[in-house]
Parts: C-alpha cells; structure tokens; sequence
C-alpha cells in the first residue's frame, strides 16, 4: 500500500520545505495535508512553520471536508424526493439556468463547458 499525503507527518513536509527554500529565488507553495483537523494540531502546525522560517504555505487539505461533501449531497437528494414536492415544483427548481455571456465568462465551471478560458483563472 502507497502512503498518502494524509499519512505523511506534517513537521516532515515542513522541516523539508523550510531546508528547501535556501535554493529557491522567489516562494514555494507549501501544501499541509492533515486528516482530522483541531485546533491544538493547527497551531502547532503553523507555529512548527514560524519557527523553522518557513516564508509561506499554501493550501491546507483536511480529509474530512471532502467527505462531508459527499454526505451532504446524499442528504440534499433523500431530502428532496421527500419534501413532498409535485413533478411541476420539482421540474421548475431542477431546471437548467440559463446564463448571460457574462456570466458564462466570469464562472470557471460554465466556461470549462463551453470550451472558453475562466477569467478568474488567467
């Protein structure tokens, strides 16, 4: 079995960032990867950060949010066949919405879609 990012001890990743940096002109972005997330874990993360000079991370990934966006999305389609909703309601709300070209432009999802460069994201 492959070890994860999730598996891999945080003071690791940023002791080795932090020694990496020397060599690097401009910035890294340093990815915190933690399964289960709290508070005393977060402030020993970002405080083991401060004190090796680590200049910046980047993105913190937690495990838990991601499956609680898929329970969410299980919950909201149980919820919705048992709402009591007719077919008409159902179909009104399910619709498609129909955009402007602007709006098109400026939402990343509906421009991948279309084939078109997400503005955001230049």
């Amino acid at each position: 079995k492959y070890r994860t990012a999730f598996d891999i001890d945080y003071k690791w990743i940023i002791d080795a960032a932090a020694r990496r940096q020397k060599w690097i002109d401009q910035s890294q972005s340093v990815n915190l990867w933690i399964q289960t997330p709290d508070l005393k874990t977060l402030s020993h993360m970002y405080r083991h950060a401060w004190h090796t000079g680590l200049k910046t991370t980047y993105y913190l990934r937690s495990l838990g949010a991601s499956n609680i966006e898929k329970a969410t999305v299980s919950v909201k389609k149980e919820v919705r066949g048992a709402a009591g909703e007719t077919k008409a309601e159902t179909a009104t709300r399910d619709a498609k919405k129909v955009y402007t070209d602007a709006e098109k432009k400026a939402c990343s999802i509906e421009a991948m879609r279309n084939g078109e460069e997400c503005e955001a994201c230049q």
